[in-house]
């Protein structure tokens, strides 16, 4: 995870210097924000990979921030950070959106490994976000008939069935097959099937 960009929050200065100064060591760059503002402007501002949060930021908690964060549409990972380390505040975080939750004090072992799982999960669920929309586009190069011919063949019915269903011929159906093959630059029904059943997954389509 070399190279990514962990910003910090927390109001203890000393322990936030300390915080940057491990991560640098472990290869990471860092940033610093003493309070949701400056946070929210760094956020803002530049890329960040991952947070790291504490929850008593003075006069404000972490998890207003995280809420914050949330509603910007800022997607990069974060972790609550506590010294207290109560399962209400934990599960508090993380319906607020946190990735994970560290409680004080901790060996810098276990941190490094919270940012690299969080990092990496946060990674995947992209690369997967990234499949959705392009077999979503892909399939909206369809013809609403072709379209129907697709849904039919997910659910598992032959071509007589779908003939049948469309009142149409079998050949028909089977010309419609090959051109949505074509179309869409694959090979075979099975193909067409995980495409289809991708483009299922995730938030319903705007």
């Amino acid at each position: 995870m070399s190279g990514k960009t962990i910003m910090i929050v927390d109001d203890d200065r000393g322990f936030a210097q300390s915080l940057a100064n491990m991560l640098g060591a472990s290869g990471y760059r860092t940033c610093v924000s003493y309070d949701p503002a400056s946070a929210l402007v760094q956020a803002r501002t530049q890329p960040v990979d991952c947070a790291l949060i504490d929850y008593n930021l003075g006069a404000s908690l972490g998890t207003t921030l995280l809420s914050r964060l949330s509603e910007e549409g800022h997607s990069f990972p974060k972790i609550m950070i506590t010294g207290y380390g109560d399962v209400r505040t934990a599960t508090q975080a993380m319906k607020l959106g946190a990735a994970d939750f560290v409680e004080k004090p901790y060996e810098p072992e276990e941190l490094l490994l919270a940012i690299d799982t969080a990092v990496s999960k946060a990674r995947d669920a992209a690369r997967s976000a990234e499949g959705i929309r392009d077999a979503r586009r892909m399939l909206r190069l369809l013809t609403n008939r072709e379209s129907e011919i697709v849904d039919a063949i997910v659910a598992g019915q032959s071509s007589k069935q779908i003939a049948d269903a469309l009142a149409v011929s079998q050949r028909t159906v089977e010309a419609h097959r090959a051109n949505v093959l074509q179309k869409l630059g694959i090979s075979n029904t099975a193909s067409l099937v995980r495409l289809a059943v991708l483009a299922a997954m995730g938030p319903p389509q705007g």
